[in-house]
């Protein structure tokens, strides 16, 4: 069975099995199953994340060479930050698309519980376990 969600603690399998999440939406299908809010708080998360990185440029870091002593060191510093900053900003771009990824797939998910629930409006199940007569027998 694949399981899809992701605990804020790193542990999938404690959040999976944490029976103290009262009232939390599951979905469970044909080999799967799924936290609905796991992958809401994720997409949450990974927004911050991005967002908490917006504005910091690492090339901003090193200042001007007077605080080194040695131009050569700030130079170093300077085209370390300069990359550095191109990954994070890659980084940032892919968490953007993954968090983006994980809330439309909660919204699905969400959106298909609720289908069923509208389908199953009435506990099909209600006349069987409750008949009001049983064939062969008087009440």
């Amino acid at each position: 069975m694949e399981t899809y969600g992701v605990g804020a603690a790193g542990s999938l399998a404690q959040e999976m099995n944490d029976s103290s999440r009262v009232g939390a939406v599951s979905l469970d299908g044909n080999g799967f199953h799924v936290e609905i809010e796991l992958l809401e708080t994720a997409a949450k998360n990974m927004d911050e994340l991005v967002a908490g990185q917006d504005n910091s440029e690492l090339s901003e870091l090193p200042g001007d060479s007077d605080s080194y002593g040695h131009s050569g060191l700030q130079a170093a510093l300077a085209e370390f930050c300069d990359r550095w900053s191109v990954g994070l900003d890659a980084l940032c771009d892919r968490a953007t698309r993954m968090s983006y990824s994980l809330g439309e797939a909660a919204k699905a998910y969400r959106e298909a519980d609720q289908a069923g629930a509208d389908a199953l409006s009435v506990d099909p199940g209600i006349d069987v376990v409750q008949p009001t007569t049983i064939p062969g027998m008087s009440r």
